[in-house]
């Protein structure tokens, strides 16, 4: 039985760009989750909420020198849960991330459709690997 971990793929992207966000969002989990509005807020005005994801993402995209970190999920016709992240960056780059439950054959895959369809040979994948552990009292012993 071959077991899934969590698997991130993160490459490059060049200048930020809702163009590119919306391709990597429509390639991976086209049925994704609208962001919470609340979430983040303008930088001049904390108490202000966007009126719409456009909105939101479009204010970090046209704003220089500011970051931000949006999560996508696709939660139906999502079998490898794939989840999408963009880290706009202070210098004005975009980060593209997939997290997925994968695999060895799954992970090679996922990187280099990313990496082709950003047009990118820059990007690294890391894993999360869950602590082994047999029972409560184990991971005790074990972690505590």
């Amino acid at each position: 039985m071959e077991i899934n971990i969590d698997v991130i793929c993160q490459v490059y992207a060049g200048e930020k760009s809702k163009t590119t966000i919306d391709l990597v969002l429509n390639t991976f989990i086209p049925k994704y989750e609208k962001l919470n509005l609340d979430f983040a807020s303008q930088l001049e005005n904390e108490e202000y909420v966007f009126k719409t994801e456009d909105e939101r993402i479009n204010y970090f995209i046209e704003n220089r020198d500011l970051a931000q970190t949006f999560y996508w999920n696709q939660y139906q016709d999502n079998p490898d849960k794939i989840m999408v992240g963009v880290n706009i960056t202070r210098d004005n780059k975009l980060i593209v991330s997939l997290t997925f439950d994968g695999n060895e054959e799954t992970e090679k895959m996922y990187f280099k459709k990313l990496k082709e369809l950003l047009r990118s040979d820059i990007g690294v994948v890391s894993h999360i690997i869950p602590a082994e552990y047999d029972n409560g009292q184990d991971f005790v012993k074990k972690y505590g």
